[in-house]
């Protein structure tokens, strides 16, 4: 057997790879990399001259046992390309992004860095284990999304993906349109396999997944639905401190239907207004728990989690206390609210224009709360 035949074995081998994933240093790395491939004489610059051989091939998995050791992690839209990471940790961070930097740190991920096709891996989905949601968490911006996936995540039965950028990328594909729901499922499949112990998946969607939401539900039609809003003046007032991704006009693919030549408050109140329109239409089709977040804060950790369908003991109960008085983007931080009223920060006009635009459909909204 050959080198590269070696080395994809090598990238099926989770033992092997576990092996290089806990490597201290270079001299380890090499000398293991020189036993798997059966090459005693292999040095560090022959190694990376290799692997950077391997790295630029397209690899053609045996995806149920290839996704045992590797996550897919981003998406390239030129070539519908997967790119692949080391599965040997749980995310645990306020954001599945936060995990993957640190997760590139090992040499495992530094340089065996494998990429696939999206498209053929579409054939071996029903070799993969069925992954099923038990909640799906669907959110405006800024409504306490975090703060309830970093409660759950304290949970070690429960995998929770939060904001994968990964499958939002795959969605926004016109090119992928056709093949949606099984492009879903699929990404499902292989960031939500349970490989640490887990018996339960949790996904916080992005803001912008929102507007998806028929095509969720319908590849996971039992899954728990949550809905999270906040009233606009303070969502808007959180982005004039730091703006998110979808409240820039940069990437105009994450929205259609919003007008050119507004500026940028109109364009953040009507991004603001597509979300409750999606939240509004989910609430009206489906069975969905929709919060708001000055009710999110108002319960307790045992109230919460009786509400997403989870018991709690003291400890847990607890913990989750603990977690919920820290910064939900910041865990060692103590949170603290902003000290001013958010409609404040408006002009008279400002305000107008965010209540003519958005009160009606938040009041709406807002009523349908706890009981």
């Amino acid at each position: 057997m050959n080198r590269p035949q070696l080395y994809q074995q090598l990238l099926h081998n989770e033992a092997q790879l576990r092996f290089l994933w806990g490597c201290e240093g270079l001299e380890q790395f090499v000398r293991l990399m020189a036993d798997f491939l059966h090459w005693p004489e292999l040095e560090f610059q022959q190694l990376l001259v290799f692997l950077r051989e391997q790295n630029q091939q397209l690899l053609q998995p045996d995806l149920e046992l290839f996704s045992r050791c590797w996550f897919p992690y981003a998406y390239k839209r030129a070539g519908q390309q997967l790119l692949w990471i080391p599965a040997f940790q749980k995310p645990e961070q306020p954001f599945l992004e936060d995990d993957l930097v640190s997760w590139r740190q090992s040499l495992l991920a530094q340089l065996i860095r494998p990429v696939t096709q999206l498209q053929p891996l579409l054939a071996q989905l029903q070799n993969l284990p069925v992954v099923q949601p038990q909640l799906l968490i669907f959110h405006w911006s800024r409504c306490g999304s975090t703060l309830v996936s970093g409660c759950l995540m304290l949970e070690p039965e429960l995998n929770v993906l939060s904001e994968s950028m990964l499958i939002s990328d795959v969605l926004q594909d016109p090119e992928l349109s056709p093949y949606q729901a099984q492009c879903l499922d699929l990404l499902v499949r292989l960031q939500g396999r349970f490989r640490h112990q887990e018996q339960q998946l949790v996904i916080k969607c992005n803001a912008w997944d929102l507007q998806h939401w028929r095509l969720w539900t319908h590849v996971f039609p039992e899954s728990r639905l949550l809905g999270l809003i906040r009233q606009p003046e303070a969502i808007l007032a959180s982005h004039q401190r730091v703006s998110g991704r979808h409240m820039v006009r940069q990437p105009p693919e994450l929205w259609s239907g919003i007008q050119q030549g507004l500026s940028l408050l109109q364009y953040r109140v009507e991004v603001i207004r597509q979300m409750a329109d999606f939240m509004l239409q989910l609430q009206q089709e489906k069975p969905v728990l929709v919060l708001d977040y000055r009710q999110l804060v108002a319960t307790s950790a045992t109230e919460l989690a009786t509400l997403l369908g989870i018991q709690l003991d003291e400890p847990q109960s607890m913990a989750w206390q603990k977690r919920r008085t820290m910064d939900a983007k910041a865990r060692q931080t103590v949170f603290i609210a902003a000290p001013q009223d958010p409609a404040t920060q408006f002009t008279a006009q400002e305000q107008q224009l965010i209540r003519e635009r958005l009160h009606s459909c938040y009041q709406l909204l807002s009523g349908q709360g706890l009981a």
